[in-house]
């Protein structure tokens, strides 16, 4: 199994979907389908980075044919990580609007704690 400083490719701030689905890219172009990823010189990680890392690594990971396994990482990006396990198959409030605007539409005050619980 191959490792990989994450930083390396996407340098020490880890912050948009992009930049997972950047690392998916290089991976696939690389053609490595077992990695271990290092993020031990990971300053810092977005809940945004980490779910789309989730989902793309260790949800999707089977039917990617991919094996990631990950070491090193700090406190925040174990803690995003925890998260999104948690509530990464949870139903999601439907999302509408008018003019474009997105508003996320709650009949009760335990659908609003459920919602506002998902996106810790």
């Amino acid at each position: 199994m191959k490792t990989i400083d994450i930083t390396t490719i996407l340098g020490t701030e880890l912050k948009s979907r992009t930049s997972a689905r950047d690392f998916a890219t290089y991976l696939h172009n690389m053609k490595i389908n077992e990695v271990c990823v290092d993020f031990s010189r990971v300053n810092s990680v977005t809940r945004s980075f980490m779910d789309e890392f989730y989902q793309l690594f260790l949800k999707a990971g089977k039917t990617m044919n991919a094996s990631v396994n990950m070491k090193n990482m700090n406190q925040q990006a174990e803690a995003f990580l925890k998260s999104v396990e948690k509530t990464s198959d949870l139903p999601r409030p439907a999302v509408g609007g008018s003019d474009n605007a997105r508003f996320v539409y709650l009949q009760t005050v335990q659908q609003l704690n459920e919602y506002l619980e998902s996106i810790k």
